[in-house]
């Protein structure tokens, strides 16, 4: 069988431990990964309610050419605060870009009942709000944001460089979602937006009994499409 070809992944200046599971890890995806990192993109510039200036965009778009070059298909980046970019790249890149896993909520939005709204779990909840929804043309009427603790477990990793502690960032991200839909019980779905969240997902599924939403999940359903391979068993003749 052909090799398929790579998905393109824009890394920012984040160093941080990132496990299978984490977008940037190889082992995550079941097709091979190219990475480029974007200068200027720490998480005081990232994380943020404002609008990117064109030089951040610049660096973003010079990367992404960068990875379409080397052969890249189509191209994510991990931190879903990038939805704010969305827009501005998706015109200037040659390939796809999905930038966010907020991008999954129109989709989402569509089979729950009009009575019930979409959780987003993000990494900070005082910096993620409106804009960012409106950039995707979702009506942030219809969803429900908490952020992780200020002086949490994953802002400590991020931020200062804490020691990674597998076990206490479960128990966060599972107290933190358990609490939005203690505070939402119309909740019809969550979304993860953080790039450090999907190692957990499974362990808030348990906990929140709903369906549960990521950049890994985004990452397979976008990739899907833009490499479609016919499965074994469709040529099967019976």
């Amino acid at each position: 069988m052909t090799a398929l070809p790579p998905l393109g992944f824009l890394a920012v200046e984040v160093t941080i431990h990132r496990p299978p599971g984490d977008p940037f890890n190889p082992q995550t995806w079941p097709f091979p990964l190219l990475h480029e990192t974007v200068p200027g993109s720490t998480e005081s510039q990232i994380v943020t309610k404002a609008q990117y200036d064109d030089a951040f965009i610049e660096r973003f778009v010079a990367a992404g050419k960068r990875l379409a070059k080397k052969g890249a298909v189509g191209i994510i980046t991990s931190c879903g605060f990038l939805a704010m970019a969305q827009q501005r790249l998706a015109e200037r890149l040659p390939v796809p870009i999905a930038t966010s896993a907020l991008l999954q909520i129109p989709s989402i939005r569509a089979f729950l009942p009009a009575r019930q709204s979409i959780g987003v779990l993000t990494y900070d909840g005082a910096r993620l709000g409106t804009a960012h929804l409106e950039q995707l043309g979702i009506d942030p009427t219809l969803v429900c944001i908490r952020g992780m603790p200020a002086n949490g477990h994953l802002r400590a990793v991020i931020q200062n460089g804490a020691e990674y502690d597998e076990l206490a960032l479960e128990r966060e991200m599972v107290d933190e979602a358990t609490a939005l839909l203690q505070q939402n019980p119309n909740i019809g779905a969550l979304v993860l937006e953080c790039t450090q969240m999907p190692p957990f997902a499974e362990a808030i599924q348990r906990a929140a009994e709903v369906p549960v939403y990521d950049v890994y999940t985004m990452g397979m359903w976008f990739y899907s499409g833009l490499v479609r391979r016919t499965p074994g068993s469709w040529n099967k003749i019976e």
